[in-house]
């Protein structure tokens, strides 16, 4: 028997897809990809622990992504979170900045 090259990762997107689309029907949230580049804010609600691995729960007002989880985000449930999306994963700030001219 063989497998297909890129099975697992044909898979793990299923999964998620799958899961996005649940949520979405649940909430009412429209969900939204995270792409290479893109910057992540909202609220954080919650992990999801799924077959393919932990994910995070990123809700806005409209919508919702979902992005790989790290544990820095355990402590800011509830809270505001800025993150952007690079090649080594997601760089997390956690609240809200003050600073000049905000």
């Amino acid at each position: 028997m063989r497998f297909a090259r890129n099975m697992l990762e044909t898979l793990e997107t299923r999964e998620l897809t799958r899961t996005a689309a649940e949520i979405s029907t649940r909430t009412g949230l429209e969900h939204v990809d995270a792409k290479f580049g893109d910057k992540i804010d909202g609220v954080y609600r919650r992990m999801l622990t799924l077959n393919s691995g932990r994910f995070a729960l990123i809700e806005r007002s409209r919508e919702f992504v979902l992005v790989p989880w790290r544990p820095v985000l355990e402590r800011a449930r509830g809270q505001l979170v800025t993150g952007s999306v690079g090649g080594e994963g997601i760089s997390w700030s956690i609240g809200l900045k003050r600073g000049i001219g905000r």
